[in-house]
């Protein structure tokens, strides 16, 4: 009976944080309402990702909210911590999960994979955005994008 209650206390103690952390973060969402002037902040998809070596997590957002999504992806945005707020770092157009934290660095800061389909794409792929020094690629079917040979990297935000 002793190892039943503790095997039920664990496992609602895991489903709990896993419950938390898919909750949306409330500096985000107010990032996001204060940016696009909306009354309620659009729903999205985020992961925490230390993407320029700083020691302070960088955020990676996908937007799902309509008003963000087209028949090629929904906007994906970068956003990293700065006094006071965050600096937008990519703002790309027609991404489609998954997205991926690539083992590669440009200028400093991870590469990230996304999927390119839809929208007029026949043959999905996924590319490569990399950090050119100043920010990451606004839209991953044109360069500097480019295609990624094999799919590499570990899955951040999925469906």
């Amino acid at each position: 009976m002793r190892k039943t209650v503790s095997f039920l206390l664990t496992i609602s103690v895991l489903a709990s944080t896993s419950a938390a952390a898919e909750q949306p973060n409330p500096a985000i969402s107010n990032y996001l309402q204060n940016r696009f002037h909306l009354s309620t902040a659009p729903s999205y998809k985020f992961a925490e990702v230390d993407l320029n070596g700083d020691g302070w997590p960088d955020f990676i957002v996908y937007l799902t909210d309509e008003h963000f999504c087209g028949s090629g992806g929904c906007n994906l945005y970068v956003l990293s911590p700065v006094s006071g707020g965050y600096r937008l770092m990519m703002r790309a157009t027609i991404v489609q999960l998954p997205i991926r934290l690539l083992p590669s660095s440009s200028h400093g800061w991870r590469d990230i994979g996304v999927t390119v389909s839809g929208g007029g794409i026949d043959h999905p792929y996924e590319a490569v955005l990399k950090y050119d020094g100043h920010r990451y690629p606004s839209n991953p079917s044109m360069p500097p994008a480019v295609p990624l040979r094999k799919p590499v990297g570990r899955k951040i935000i999925t469906r």
